[in-house]
């Protein structure tokens, strides 16, 4: 019996093997059409400065989730266990709960904000609701995640899910950035004006002599 015991164990080792070596070629051929995070950018100079931190916070978030959706990708092509319709890997686990994590370090910001910075993202709906609610549709697979065991599987189901929330959150988070770019109130002239300098007064009217 011994030796059947060991001929099955040596097939699994080979299908794994097998499994894993296609799913690192997978992955060479997909990596290059994945969507690569954006540059990190200065805010805008016409921002409070509260809200010239919320766009930096909304490119840093943004610049996480597209790296985390690049880790679920290569968790799904090259985890063995994909072929049975679950994965594994640490990595999802950890992509998850720093993503969540971050997610809800935005949402705090957002809540802190002055009540007339708060207001005028509103006016221009840009509030927090959106994004609230695509976390809020997160829980489920976060929950599992949190209270998962060092290689319990995660259904591969919850890996797409997880990837396409992630998606659509940082559309959300472009436009958030887009609608700070126009959010002053006096385009042409403010980000002319260095932050915090008084707008220029009502100018003397000229003086003709006579005579």
């Amino acid at each position: 019996m011994s030796w059947i015991f060991s001929f099955l164990l040596l097939g699994y080792v080979f299908v794994r093997l097998v499994l894993r070596v296609r799913g690192q070629l997978r992955w060479i051929a997909l990596r290059e059409t994945l969507p690569v995070p954006p540059e990190v950018v200065a805010p805008p100079t016409h921002l409070s400065d509260d809200l010239a931190e919320l766009f930096v916070g909304s490119r840093e978030l943004r610049i996480t989730l597209i790296e985390a959706r690049r880790t679920l990708t290569n968790v799904e092509v090259t985890d063995p266990d994909a072929a049975l319709g679950r994965v594994r890997d640490a990595r999802y686990r950890r992509a998850l709960m720093e993503s969540w994590t971050a997610i809800n370090r935005w949402l705090r910001a957002v809540r802190e904000l002055p009540e007339a910075d708060a207001a005028r993202l509103d006016d221009m709906h840009l509030g927090p609701r959106s994004i609230a609610q695509l976390r809020d549709a997160l829980e489920p697979q976060w929950r599992v995640a949190a209270h998962a065991r060092a290689l319990d599987p995660f259904e591969l189901d919850d890996v797409h899910a997880v990837a396409e929330t992630f998606e659509r959150l940082g559309q959300e988070l472009a436009a958030v950035e887009q609608g700070l770019e126009r959010l002053g109130d006096d385009p042409y002239r403010d980000r002319l004006r260095p932050r915090g300098a008084a707008p220029p007064g009502p100018q003397p009217a000229p003086q003709f002599a006579l005579g």
